[in-house]
């Protein structure tokens, strides 16, 4: 009786033996493998809003501590003038969004040179009324430099071609550009704007946002938002996704957010 039972537990465990190997084989994987569902933006808003002829961008501004629970920065810009046709707004990482930017930036530059134009890091004073006379500034329907898709597409290389590496960068893109129209047209540029992700994903939208905060926002945007929307509609609509996260969102933000515009006139500030 007892060699029954002994062959009996030694049974059970050779059983036993390959579940807890497959359940510890599967518990590792799950700690190794990043989430779907994560979000490189965080506790960070960025809001992009498409209307008639501009692009309205906005961003809440305050920057935290990479475990998130502290606040570091409460006057944080986080919307960037890559060039005089194109704005982007960034959150993630603090380094990897000033890597990113700051290698947009330099190729817009390089690109504004290489078209044979005065590039953006430059500031022209004339003396007297000598004028801008021959002078070629970039940007708006000149045409030249690089344009908002070719932006887009740099972007997503860079971050795809990390998810390769022991570093991926964790950040977050919401890019605008006013696309000027054929030299044969007479038509007034067009506003255009991107979603990037974390993991490489690009996407032309009319309307969209980023941050733990879009569980709010896009069922106002898809609510509040239509087509050819004015500039004070559009800000309206901005204004109403903000107060929602003021007051409907677990992390309550006192504090301003930074909006801007895009037009065919270039980058401006405005206020909610």
């Amino acid at each position: 009786h007892t060699s029954s039972s002994t062959h009996t537990h030694n049974a059970k465990m050779s059983f036993y033996h390959p579940l807890l190997l497959l359940l510890t084989l599967t518990l590792i994987l799950l700690t190794l493998i990043p989430s779907t569902t994560s979000n490189a933006a965080g506790t960070e808003t960025l809001i992009g809003i498409t209307g008639k002829n501009f692009i309205l961008l906005g961003a809440d501004s305050t920057r935290g501590s990479s475990g998130g629970i502290s606040l570091t920065s409460s006057t944080a810009d986080k919307i960037s003038v890559l060039s005089p046709s194109t704005v982007a707004a960034a959150a993630g990482d603090a380094a990897d969004v000033d890597a990113i930017i700051s290698s947009l930036e330099a190729h817009c530059v390089i690109r504004e040179y290489e078209d044979g134009m005065m590039g953006r890091d430059v500031q022209c004073v004339f003396h007297g009324s000598s004028g801008s006379k021959g002078i070629t500034r970039s940007g708006g329907g000149s045409g030249g430099g690089l344009d908002v898709t070719s932006i887009a597409h740099l972007a997503r290389s860079s971050i795809a071609s990390s998810l390769r590496s022991s570093t991926p960068l964790q950040i977050n893109l919401l890019l605008a550009g006013m696309v000027p129209p054929p030299s044969s047209s007479s038509s007034s540029p067009s506003p255009k704007l991107y979603w990037l992700d974390e993991y490489g994903a690009s996407q032309c939208i009319k309307y969209g946002c980023h941050g733990y905060g879009s569980n709010f926002m896009l069922s106002i945007l898809d609510r509040g938002f239509y087509k050819d929307m004015e500039e004070e509609e559009a800000l309206e609509l901005m204004k109403n996704c903000f107060d929602q996260l003021k007051g409907r969102y677990v992390i309550n933000n006192s504090q301003k957010a930074c909006v801007k515009i895009l037009d065919e006139n270039g980058c401006r500030i405005l206020h909610l």
